[in-house]
């Protein structure tokens, strides 16, 4: 009677995946195949493994390679979650800002007609440009960095002053948001050198913030931001590096912070030469009357 208790198909016993079910032995395989909430299984679209219940809930939310339509009923169908919004961006019926509206620049166009605009009005953009950065150099210089209120949105602009203390450490911790509501960041950039710039180039980091709206936002953050020192004199030739938070990226801190309020940088510590970021061209000046100015954007 003891062997068949162990065996016998009538008996009571409990899900192996601890769900806490009590079901009768021979429906027990069924259950753990097909209905237990805990039973482990793979996403479809990216193959990580949870319990269903993740897997079909929370990470279903967010999975990066979920195909999604487009809402703006493009026609095009469905694209991987990660995809979606350069898509949007990239949609020639798009609505979007011009890129010169942190400047003044309030006019919005189709994205088929982004370029065109910006070719048209290229004087306009100039003229816009270089007023404000006067502005900025005039309002925010404090003998070490300029900073600017922490409630800016990507793109924003950045002005850091007297660049020829060049022994001197030098940082900008202004800070700004990804999006709206979106993750909190700042820009730090030593003058000087860090690390293996020491001394020959300037370097740059963006770092996290603790952040207001980090209780609604996915961690870790997945997307894409360009760093960009601005040449002054001309709209061409800015010095840029892309900065790329994906999967392949495990090294780059994107988690949430959770103790104090500002998480480890990740950025260039040769971010531009010192020859270069002094050069002074008939179409190139990055450092202008001691003050240099970056741009980070979303892409």
């Amino acid at each position: 009677m003891a062997e068949h208790k162990k065996e016998c198909p009538l008996q009571e016993v409990k899900c192996s995946y601890k769900c806490g079910k009590m079901l009768q032995r021979q429906y027990l395989t069924s259950h753990i195949e097909t209905e237990c909430p805990c039973r482990k299984v793979d996403c479809w679209c990216c193959h990580i493994t949870g319990e269903y219940q993740f897997i079909e809930g929370e990470h279903k939310e967010q999975c990066p390679k979920l195909p999604i339509s487009c809402l703006n009923k493009c026609g095009v169908g469905s694209l991987p979650r990660e995809d979606m919004e350069t898509h949007r961006v990239e949609f020639p019926l798009e609505m979007v800002q011009c890129e010169y509206h942190n400047v003044g620049c309030g006019e919005r166009m189709m994205h088929k007609d982004l370029e065109f605009h910006k070719k048209e009005k290229m004087e306009k953009h100039l003229s816009l440009t270089s007023s404000q950065l006067t502005t900025w150099s005039l309002n925010f210089m404090t003998g070490k960095t300029v900073v600017k209120s922490d409630d800016q949105v990507c793109p924003v602009i950045l002005c850091i002053a007297d660049i020829h203390e060049e022994k001197s450490i030098l940082c900008s911790y202004s800070a700004f948001y990804s999006h709206d509501k979106g993750y909190k960041m700042c820009l730090r950039v030593y003058p000087a050198g860090n690390g293996s710039g020491k001394d020959t180039h300037l370097s740059a980091y963006l770092y996290f913030m603790k952040g207001p709206h980090d209780d609604e936002l996915t961690w870790p953050l997945r997307g894409k931001f360009e760093v960009k020192l601005l040449n002054q004199i001309s709209d061409c030739e800015h010095h840029s590096w892309t900065m790329i938070y994906d999967d392949s990226a495990t090294d780059v801190p994107a988690g949430r912070i959770t103790g104090g309020d500002i998480g480890r940088g990740w950025g260039r510590p040769q971010f531009i030469s010192n020859e270069d970021l002094h050069k002074v061209t008939l179409t190139c000046q990055y450092l202008k009357d001691n003050c240099i100015f970056f741009q980070v954007s979303k892409l």
